[in-house]
This record gives C-alpha cells, sequence and structure tokens, in this order.
C-alpha cells in the first residue's frame, strides 16, 4: 500500500514539473507574399444590327403561336 502511494505521489510530482515549465520563445519567420493583382477583363464590343421582323405572338380560339427569326451575332474582341 505504501509503495502505491509513493508512486502515485511521484507520478503526480513529475506531472506538475511538466506543466509547470514554461515553452522557450521561439522566433519565426514571417514572408509576406503579395497577392497576384488581377487585370480587368477588357471590353468586348457586341456588333449586331436589329433583326428585320421582331417576334410575332398570335393568340387565337387555338391556342398560341409565336414565330422568331434566328439572328447571327459575331463577337469580335478588341
Amino acid at each position: 500500500m505504501n509503495k502505491i502511494i509513493v508512486l502515485m505521489s511521484v507520478f503526480a510530482s513529475f506531472t506538475f514539473i511538466s506543466c509547470s515549465n514554461e515553452p522557450a520563445e521561439t522566433k519565426k519567420e514571417v514572408i509576406v507574399v503579395p497577392a497576384p493583382v488581377e487585370k480587368p477583363a477588357p471590353e468586348v464590343i457586341i456588333v449586331k444590327e436589329a433583326p428585320e421582323k421582331t417576334p410575332s405572338i398570335t393568340v387565337d380560339k387555338n391556342g398560341v403561336k409565336v414565330e422568331t427569326k434566328k439572328v447571327k451575332v459575331d463577337v469580335n474582341p478588341n
């Protein structure tokens, strides 16, 4: 019984000693790297002619009819 009490007190003293030690100050070198600068997107001009005929919507007793015309669009970046 005495051996158990002595061992417990030894372990407790080691625990107190290890917890009370303050860690040594370490110097850390910090390197600051600037973030890459994003360039703004170049302006894009879209040239498009108005369609000759606009979409037409016809409503009658049979339902709705929608007529459209496809328009070709060209995008030329500068």
